[in-house]
């Protein structure tokens, strides 16, 4: 009777053990499903944007982008950003706060993609010395996550050096000048400057901290009177560990 009861419990006991693997395995589909269709419908919604604001030329010249449309689907729309041959070619949003596009898309609908976006404590985007923009890392290799290549490929900032920027007043190339991998609360995350000192001082510390393969970027001229953006996503090399990428603006003759 012993025997019969141990074996009785055992198969209950192997029972429940299937049962609950089955629910892992069960809901381990349902997110690997769910975050599928998520990117899916990101990526659509940034396809549907990027023919709103379509990109007339590269990022040597000026390119025009119908703002006023842009505006019209979400007055937060403050710039555009594209590299050539990659998948950066987003919309740039800056919010009341940096939690809101964090996980929306430019449509304002929750999405894990969530959205480029400028520190919502610069005052003037693109006009103050250094313009923080925020991005995922994104598994499916978009938003942000191509940024990692300019400190890991070896090539990759030959082929990447200028990025092209739009604003309602203005187009840019974004000349990239320097990597870094920081701290979320480093102190390179920095948007008020009170002299030409503390600028000079602030580009110093990115040359002697860039981690572009074979100094990439070290003929791109930086001085206090230009303007920078430092695009700046996640990585893993310790906790709370960001990669920062920094670019010189060139204003360029907007055509088209």
């Amino acid at each position: 009777m012993g025997k019969k009861r141990e074996t009785k419990k055992s198969g209950v006991l192997r029972g429940l053990i299937t049962l609950i693997l089955l629910c892992v395995v069960a809901f381990c589909i349902y997110k690997i499903v769910t975050i599928t269709g998520e990117y899916r419908e990101g990526t659509e919604a940034y396809e549907k944007l990027a023919e709103i604001g379509e990109v007339v030329n590269g990022p040597e010249e000026g390119f025009g982008i119908d703002f006023g449309a842009l505006k019209e689907e979400n007055e937060d729309v403050i710039a555009w950003l594209f590299s050539e041959g990659t998948v950066i070619n987003y919309p740039v949003m800056q919010g009341e706060d940096n939690s809101y596009y964090l996980y929306r898309l430019a449509d304002r609908t929750w999405n894990s993609k969530g959205s480029l976006f400028v520190d919502y404590r610069i005052e003037n985007p693109f006009v103050d010395f250094n313009t923080v923009i925020y991005g995922h890392r994104m598994n499916d290799g978009s938003m942000f996550k191509s940024l990692l290549e300019y400190r890991d490929d070896e090539d990759y900032y030959e082929n990447h050096k200028v990025m092209a920027l739009a604003t309602p007043e203005a187009s840019y190339g974004l000349e990239i000048f320097g990597a870094a991998t920081i701290p979320a609360d480093s102190a390179m995350y920095k948007f008020g400057f009170d002299s030409d000192g503390e600028k000079a001082a602030y580009i110093d510390w990115i040359r002697k901290h860039n981690e572009i393969p074979s100094d990439g970027g070290a003929e791109v001229e930086v001085s206090p009177s230009d303007k920078i953006v430092m695009l700046s996503t996640c990585t893993y090399e310790f906790d709370e560990a960001r990669l920062a990428v920094w670019g010189k603006l060139v204003e360029k003759t907007r055509e088209g």
